[in-house]
Protein backbone atom coordinates (compact mmCIF):
# COMPACT_ATOMS: atom_id res chain seq x y z
CA UNK A 1 0.00 0.00 0.00
CA UNK A 2 1.26 3.62 -0.47
CA UNK A 3 3.42 2.21 -3.75
CA UNK A 4 1.24 3.58 -6.87
CA UNK A 5 -0.54 6.34 -5.05
CA UNK A 6 2.85 7.99 -4.14
CA UNK A 7 4.66 7.33 -7.07
CA UNK A 8 1.82 8.55 -8.93
CA UNK A 9 1.00 11.74 -6.78
CA UNK A 10 4.72 12.70 -7.24
CA UNK A 11 5.06 12.52 -10.90
CA UNK A 12 1.70 14.01 -11.37
CA UNK A 13 2.50 16.49 -9.05
CA UNK A 14 5.69 17.79 -10.21
CA UNK A 15 3.83 17.95 -13.82
CA UNK A 16 1.58 19.81 -12.31
CA UNK A 17 4.06 22.61 -11.43
CA UNK A 18 5.81 22.35 -14.16
CA UNK A 19 2.70 22.81 -16.04
CA UNK A 20 1.33 25.83 -13.77
CA UNK A 21 4.68 27.70 -13.11
CA UNK A 22 2.38 30.52 -11.14
CA UNK A 23 1.28 28.04 -8.86
CA UNK A 24 5.23 27.13 -8.71
CA UNK A 25 5.86 30.67 -8.14
CA UNK A 26 3.53 31.02 -5.05
CA UNK A 27 4.74 27.90 -3.54
CA UNK A 28 8.82 29.29 -3.60
CA UNK A 29 7.29 32.45 -2.17
CA UNK A 30 5.37 30.74 0.33
CA UNK A 31 6.78 27.56 1.15
CA UNK A 32 3.50 27.10 4.00
CA UNK A 33 1.70 26.27 1.19
CA UNK A 34 3.43 22.75 0.81
CA UNK A 35 0.66 20.70 2.58
CA UNK A 36 -1.73 22.42 1.20
CA UNK A 37 -0.13 21.91 -2.00
CA UNK A 38 0.07 17.91 -1.13
CA UNK A 39 -3.31 17.87 -1.06
CA UNK A 40 -4.05 19.97 -4.52
CA UNK A 41 -1.83 17.58 -6.00
CA UNK A 42 -3.86 14.50 -4.26
CA UNK A 43 -7.05 15.92 -5.99
CA UNK A 44 -5.56 16.75 -9.28
CA UNK A 45 -3.37 13.16 -10.40
CA UNK A 46 -6.40 11.35 -8.05
CA UNK A 47 -3.54 8.25 -7.55
CA UNK A 48 -6.29 6.11 -7.74
CA UNK A 49 -8.32 5.24 -10.68
CA UNK A 50 -11.37 3.84 -9.54
CA UNK A 51 -13.43 1.39 -7.28
CA UNK A 52 -16.26 -1.19 -8.79
CA UNK A 53 -19.04 -2.84 -7.36
CA UNK A 54 -21.81 -5.31 -8.20
CA UNK A 55 -25.22 -4.49 -7.11
CA UNK A 56 -26.79 -6.62 -4.42
CA UNK A 57 -30.47 -5.12 -5.45
CA UNK A 58 -32.20 -3.48 -7.79
CA UNK A 59 -32.36 0.34 -7.16
CA UNK A 60 -31.81 3.61 -8.59
CA UNK A 61 -29.10 5.92 -8.33
CA UNK A 62 -29.06 9.44 -9.62
CA UNK A 63 -31.97 8.81 -11.58
CA UNK A 64 -30.75 5.70 -13.46
CA UNK A 65 -31.32 2.05 -12.64
CA UNK A 66 -28.85 -0.23 -11.66
CA UNK A 67 -30.16 -3.84 -11.89
CA UNK A 68 -29.08 -6.66 -9.28
CA UNK A 69 -25.66 -7.86 -9.93
CA UNK A 70 -24.80 -5.10 -12.54
CA UNK A 71 -21.72 -3.38 -11.89
CA UNK A 72 -21.21 0.29 -11.02
CA UNK A 73 -18.29 1.97 -11.35
CA UNK A 74 -16.74 5.28 -9.40
CA UNK A 75 -14.27 7.08 -10.99
CA UNK A 76 -12.63 8.86 -8.25
CA UNK A 77 -11.26 11.96 -10.78
CA UNK A 78 -14.80 12.67 -11.99
CA UNK A 79 -15.55 13.43 -7.74
CA UNK A 80 -12.26 15.35 -8.13
CA UNK A 81 -13.67 17.41 -11.02
CA UNK A 82 -17.17 17.70 -10.18
CA UNK A 83 -18.07 21.84 -9.95
CA UNK A 84 -20.94 21.47 -8.38
CA UNK A 85 -18.75 20.93 -5.33
CA UNK A 86 -15.23 21.93 -6.14
CA UNK A 87 -14.77 25.57 -7.03
CA UNK A 88 -12.67 25.65 -10.37
CA UNK A 89 -11.67 22.51 -10.59
CA UNK A 90 -10.26 21.97 -13.77
CA UNK A 91 -7.43 24.06 -12.25
CA UNK A 92 -4.35 23.06 -10.38
CA UNK A 93 -4.38 26.10 -7.48
CA UNK A 94 -1.08 25.36 -4.45
CA UNK A 95 -3.67 27.91 -2.13
CA UNK A 96 -6.87 26.09 -2.98
CA UNK A 97 -9.43 26.38 -0.17
CA UNK A 98 -10.56 23.00 1.34
CA UNK A 99 -7.81 20.95 -0.79
CA UNK A 100 -8.21 18.24 1.97
CA UNK A 101 -11.87 17.59 1.10
CA UNK A 102 -10.84 15.55 -1.95
CA UNK A 103 -12.02 11.67 -2.74
CA UNK A 104 -8.86 10.45 -3.93
CA UNK A 105 -8.90 7.44 -1.44
CA UNK A 106 -12.74 7.12 -1.17
CA UNK A 107 -14.22 9.08 1.86
CA UNK A 108 -12.95 10.80 4.65
CA UNK A 109 -8.82 11.83 5.91
CA UNK A 110 -6.77 9.71 4.99
CA UNK A 111 -2.78 9.21 5.95
CA UNK A 112 -0.19 7.21 5.41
Amino acid sequence: GGNDTTRNSITGGVLALNQNPAEYDKLRRDPALIPNMVSEIIRWQTPILGMRRRAMQDTELFGKQVRKHDKVMMWYVSGNRDDEVIADPMSFRVDRENARHHLSFGFGIHRC
